[in-house]
């Protein structure tokens, strides 16, 4: 890959990953509410919060290791 494609991917990846972090806030959010109560929405708000930690570390993971390369890529 180039410096210029490197750059590329970091600011789609930066750029994806703050919108997931809203999209999954908001969703978090709503099982918040209380609109959808019991057992299986009690199940299902829990698997929501715990895959959405692990989507942003997975994200943040992929920022960091572009950052990385980018860091170890000359630039010309």
């Amino acid at each position: 890959m180039t410096r210029e494609q490197i750059e590329q991917a970091l600011r789609q990846a930066e750029e994806l990953t703050g919108q997931l972090k809203g999209c999954l806030d908001r969703a978090v959010g709503l099982m918040g509410q209380r609109v959808w109560t019991g057992p299986a929405a009690d199940r299902f708000g829990g698997e929501l919060a715990a895959q959405k930690q692990a989507l942003l570390q997975a994200c943040t993971s992929a920022v960091d290791e572009l950052r990385t390369l980018l860091a170890r890529t000359s630039a010309g």
